[in-house]
C-alpha cells in the first residue's frame, strides 16, 4: 500500500513537472509551435491581458514578464476574471497573426479554458484596489484619481449622469470637475472646467487579508457615490446594485 502511494506521488510529480516544462518551453520558443494546436496548465493572471505563468513565482507579477499570452475573441469571449491565481488548462492554436478579433501578440488563440480543480489554488497576494464610481448629478462629470505617492494610479475618466465605472485606485484624492462644450461633442474631448467635489480614498477600511482575496471578491472593492459637491464612500450593498459598462 505504501509503495502504492509512492508510486501515485510520484507520478502526479512528473505530471506536474511535464506540464510546467511544456509550459516554459512555449514562453522560451513560441515560434516552434506557430499553427499548432497545444493544451498547455499554468497560473492565470487577469483581468487585462490574459496571461499564462509556469509557476507561482512567474505569476507573482500582475503584469509578468515571462508568461504565455492567451489571446481572447473579444467579441465572444470574457475577461475570465474568477480565473485570476489559479492553476488552469488552456487549449488553443498558437499564433502571431494579428486579426480575427483575438488580442494582439503572440500567443495562443483561445479556444477553451479548464479552472483544474483538483489542485489547491496559489497563494499569491494581490494589491489591486477597485474603485467603483457613481455620478448621481443631473451633469455630465470628469473624474480624476490624483494618488498620493508618484507610484500611485493616476488616471481621468467620464461618466455621463447616472452612468457607474470601475478603475484601480491607489490611495489618495478623488476629484470630480465640470465638463464644457456642446452635448454633441464625446465627454472625454469637452473641456474640463472646474471642480464641484472631492473625496478621499483610503483602504483603512480594508479587511488584512484582501491581498489574498479573489479579483471580483468585494474585499477589494470601494465604492463611491458623486453627489453635488460631495463624494462619498457608501456600503457594498448600495454600490453592488449600480449597472457598469
Amino acid at each position: 500500500m505504501k509503495q502504492n502511494c509512492l508510486l501515485i506521488c510520484f507520478l502526479i510529480t512528473v505530471a506536474s513537472d511535464l506540464f510546467g516544462t511544456e509550459l516554459r518551453d512555449v514562453i522560451a520558443h513560441p515560434e516552434k509551435f506557430e499553427n499548432q494546436r497545444i493544451t498547455v496548465v499554468g497560473v492565470a493572471r487577469v483581468p487585462g491581458d490574459f496571461y499564462l505563468c509556469a509557476d507561482e513565482k512567474a505569476a507573482a507579477d500582475r503584469h509578468p514578464s515571462t508568461a504565455l499570452i492567451v489571446r481572447r475573441n473579444n467579441s465572444t469571449q470574457p475577461e475570465y476574471r474568477e480565473l485570476d491565481r489559479q492553476w488552469v488548462r488552456v487549449t488553443g492554436v498558437m499564433s502571431s497573426k494579428e486579426g480575427g478579433g483575438y488580442d494582439s501578440g503572440v500567443g495562443v488563440l483561445l479556444e477553451h479554458v479548464d479552472l483544474l480543480r483538483d489542485r489547491p489554488p496559489p497563494r499569491i497576494p494581490d494589491s489591486t484596489v477597485l474603485g467603483v464610481f457613481k455620478n448621481s448629478t443631473a451633469e455630465p462629470l470628469s473624474i480624476q484619481l490624483v494618488p498620493n505617492s508618484e507610484q500611485g494610479i493616476g488616471t481621468i475618466f467620464f461618466l455621463k449622469p447616472g452612468d457607474a465605472d470601475e478603475t484601480d485606485v491607489s490611495e489618495g484624492r478623488v476629484v470630480a470637475s465640470q465638463l464644457k462644450g456642446s452635448k454633441n461633442v464625446p465627454l472625454h474631448k469637452r473641456e474640463i472646467g472646474k471642480p464641484v467635489a472631492s473625496g478621499e480614498i483610503t483602504f483603512r477600511s480594508l479587511p488584512s487579508n484582501y491581498e489574498y482575496s479573489d479579483e471580483p471578491s468585494d474585499k477589494r472593492r470601494l465604492y463611491f457615490k458623486i453627489a453635488d459637491h460631495e463624494i462619498k464612500r457608501v456600503d457594498v450593498s448600495e454600490g453592488r446594485s449600480w449597472k457598469l459598462p
